[in-house]
């Protein structure tokens, strides 16, 4: 009788405890969650991650406040979040220079770019332009391949290292056998300013950011650095159509959290990201931001394509990597 009494007394709390942790999961979330960004206001990712947590809030009936955290080309932001509890409360604005590229880069980072994170979705993708400052007397990526050639070193294109900036402008260089001057920005809009002025003369840079600064003529277009034209510059030719080599490095960002993340959990954001895929104002703001959904992610389709790109940005890196 004993040990059936102290069977029943085991079992009986099990079910209690069980069913605490499944009410907690079910309550989640109670509290405000952080949506990490790896990069300063004012940049493509921070812009696109305040446009995600606004949507997520309103689908997980919760704030969700944007900490910005940059250097590193988003590696320092990257790092804390694989350190953090794994409750669902840290998220990450996942994107390539510190998921894909990090190792690469900066051999002691102190993560690993794919096991030290629970993935949730990549939600959507950015065209980027090329671009030249307004007095450079090029007005086509034929001129601006001339130019280059002929005056080797010459013009600079700025940026955040290992995010589209540069590496726009290292698979240009190496595409069309040129050679551009990299000058490395922790981030946010000066280089969008120094290309405005002067001190640089060429950029790749997001639709988002550049926008307002084209229609206003202080910066010039050249071509869409992807496969097809942007729904926002319909004039503007593609990389191929503009008489140089295909090319498109567009952007992509998604959401992580840490390893270990309760699955009840991870099932609570992933309806909430879907729903939110689904709102047809999202896609609406993401357009006006030259972006357009992601809808056919999958935790485990992101996680194996983060981990098939490490290989290829391991021998980009060889050439690019600071020294």
């Amino acid at each position: 009788m004993k040990r059936f009494g102290a069977g029943l007394l085991v079992a009986a709390l099990s079910c209690v405890m069980a069913a605490g942790a499944a009410r907690a999961e079910e309550e989640y979330p109670t509290r405000p969650i952080r949506l990490v960004v790896g990069f300063p206001p004012g940049g493509p990712t921070d812009v696109i991650g305040r446009v995600i947590g606004q949507n997520l809030s309103k689908q997980l009936g919760k704030a969700v406040v944007i900490e910005n955290t940059g250097g590193a080309g988003g590696v320092i932001a990257a790092t804390n979040v694989a350190k953090a509890a794994p409750d669902g409360y840290t998220l990450l604005v996942s994107v390539e220079s510190s998921q894909t590229r990090a190792k690469a880069l900066y051999p002691k980072v102190a993560y690993d770019q794919v096991e030290s994170f629970t993935f949730l979705r990549k939600i959507a993708k950015q065209r980027s332009l090329v671009l030249v400052n307004p007095d450079l007397k090029i007005a086509s990526v034929p001129e601006l391949i001339a130019f280059a050639k002929s005056n080797p070193g010459t013009l600079n294109f700025g940026g955040t290292l290992a995010t589209t900036s540069h590496i726009g402008g290292t698979v240009f260089n190496k595409l069309n056998d040129t050679r551009m001057t990299f000058v490395s920005y922790a981030g946010g809009n000066q280089p969008m300013t120094d290309l405005m002025t002067g001190t640089l003369q060429v950029g790749f840079f997001t639709e988002a950011t550049v926008a307002e600064l084209v229609k206003a003529g202080k910066l010039r277009p050249l071509a869409v650095v992807a496969n097809e034209r942007s729904p926002a510059f319909p004039e503007l030719p593609t990389m191929e159509e503009a008489g140089a080599r295909p090319m498109d490095v567009s952007p992509w960002f998604g959401i992580v959290g840490p390893a270990g993340m309760p699955a009840a959990v991870t099932t609570r954001l992933l309806s909430a990201i879907d729903a939110m895929l689904a709102n047809p104002d999202f896609t609406a703001q993401i357009a006006f931001l030259g972006a357009e959904p992601i809808r056919n992610s999958t935790p485990q389709s992101f996680r194996a394509e983060v981990g098939n790109e490490i290989e290829y940005w391991t021998e980009w890196a060889k050439d690019n990597k600071p020294q």
